[in-house]
């Protein structure tokens, strides 16, 4: 036997010996950290302060605590304050009394539907579990077949408390004795939602 020959399976073992060395640290290193190591440190959720509030985001929407009589009301909302500061509000509005009709007009493109779903089910649980009113289903014509068997309600009738979800723009809210118009397209809509609710809870003006 040469001595190249001889070299080779040497040189072979201390390659074997070192991979075995390296991936033994390796492993220690991995299960040192696993069951040592740092804790992943999860990030601080946004807040923000207005009037008094504090608004924390939480997966995306904004959450306060509303203190209403006699309880605290954990309230959530889609926008914060800050971000529905330029939604313009006209008109004087009577108190709402009675059943609050949401009403909508069922003609509309198909892709708004979700985002009057969106409005009437966020603004029905305020309304229902923060401000204690009952809150019926209503159309402003029965055209459709989601419609026939609602009551058809519009801002004429003054005897009735109405709110009309509007997915037309400009973005805003029309107050007008004991109806309110909100109005703002897709997305918008909603902060037009979550401003009357902030004047509701006198978060804002």
């Amino acid at each position: 036997m040469t001595e190249e020959q001889q070299t080779e399976p040497a040189q072979s073992s201390k390659a074997t010996t070192y991979f075995l060395v390296i991936a033994l640290i390796v492993i220690i290193a991995v299960l040192g950290y696993i069951f040592f190591g740092v804790k992943l440190v999860q990030p601080e959720p946004e807040k923000i302060e207005y009037s008094y509030f504090t608004f924390t985001e939480v997966g995306g929407l904004w959450q306060t605590n509303i203190q209403l009589k006699d309880r605290l009301y954990d309230a959530v909302f889609r926008f914060n304050p800050k971000q529905v500061e330029e939604v313009y509000v006209t008109g004087q509005l009577e108190n709402l009394t009675g059943p609050v009709y949401i009403t909508f007009d069922p003609v509309q493109q198909e892709d708004d539907y979700k985002y009057l779903a969106l409005a009437s089910s966020e603004l029905s649980l305020h309304l229902v579990r923060a401000l204690e009113k009952e809150v019926i289903a209503a159309c402003t014509s029965n055209e459709t077949d989601a419609c026939l068997e609602r009551p058809v309600v519009t801002c004429s009738d003054q005897d009735k408390s109405v709110i009309y979800l509007n997915t037309y723009p400009p973005t805003q809210i029309t107050l007008n004795g004991t109806c309110v118009m909100l109005q703002g397209e897709k997305m918008e809509l909603l902060k037009s939602v979550d401003r009357l609710l902030f004047q509701w809870y006198r978060v804002m003006g």
